[in-house]
């Protein structure tokens, strides 16, 4: 049977989310937190589906209990979650899993998902390093239209190579989005940190939970070793979260930001496979 999932589920939710998916403490919270989670109830949870929508978007997540549930019970689930991104008016899906999981490419396979690109999850667990010789400062409002033009023009290469759209989103974004853009950082603002030099904005960088989620450095100081100093700078504050271990995520095809990370100490525990689906 396929029903809503219920508050008493979320536990089981959550423990079959994480058999082999190395969830980060922020994904966890959004998943406690989701109001649309389809359950398959057959004498208990076998797997579930979770449906993220919004303007034409849907970001989807799927677990299940065992490997070899992932099939039959994944298009059962789906079939159930279509009818509702019709409804939605869902024009774009998109859905992560572990990429050396022969059963979640051959559910999203039959399903018509596409590949799209890769992600590695990495993880720090060394000691704090010495404190880096760089100016941090915490964010506040003032600094929000250069925090977001440096970070949209560091990472707007790397998203056309990936196809992720919009390249820049700064360029093309209304009024009405730019501000709630603006509100959703600055209630994040105890966990993102400037980095300057002269006065001016070198990067900037977010960590929360131990996680970073954030890490860039403007396209002028690119090459200059200000990337190795955010990141130690960030990693510092990580360890002082009460975390024996530091977490990011990062594109496979990004290979400079992955030389850093593994120089620094960074090892890969996961790669996921993002693949997407055009509604017609």
């Amino acid at each position: 049977m396929i029903r809503d999932y219920r508050k008493s589920d979320i536990d089981e939710i959550i423990r079959i989310y994480t058999l082999e998916y190395k969830a980060m403490p922020e994904e966890i919270e959004t998943l406690k937190a989701a109001s649309k989670i389809l359950v398959y109830d057959d004498n208990g949870i076998q797997g579930f589906i979770r449906l993220a929508m919004s303007d034409g978007y849907c970001y989807v997540e799927m677990g299940a209990a065992t490997n070899e549930l992932i099939k039959p019970v994944g298009l059962k689930l789906w079939e159930e979650a279509k009818k509702l991104l019709i409804e939605n008016s869902i024009n774009l899906v998109e859905i992560f899993h572990v990429k050396d999981n022969l059963n979640w490419q051959q559910l999203f396979d039959e399903i018509g998902f596409e590949y799209w690109y890769s992600v590695y999850r990495l993880s720090y667990e060394g000691d704090k390093f010495e404190e880096p010789n760089i100016l941090a400062v915490k964010y506040e409002d003032k600094y929000y239209e250069d925090r977001i033009r440096f970070e949209i023009e560091a990472f707007s290469v790397l998203r056309k190579e990936n196809d992720i759209k919009p390249y820049n989103w700064f360029l093309s974004a209304s009024k009405e989005q730019l501000e709630n853009n603006r509100k959703a950082i600055f209630e994040e603002k105890e966990y993102i940190y400037l980095f300057f030099e002269n006065n001016e904005m070198v990067g900037a960088s977010m960590i929360k939970n131990a996680e970073i989620d954030l890490l860039f450095v403007n396209v002028k100081y690119q090459g200059k070793g200000y990337g190795k100093k955010i990141l130690k700078f960030i990693i510092n504050r990580g360890l002082e979260q009460g975390s024996t271990g530091v977490n990011l995520n990062a594109l496979a095809s990004n290979e400079k930001a992955l030389k850093l990370y593994k120089n620094i100490g960074f090892k890969v525990i996961q790669a996921q496979d993002a693949r997407r689906l055009i509604i017609e």
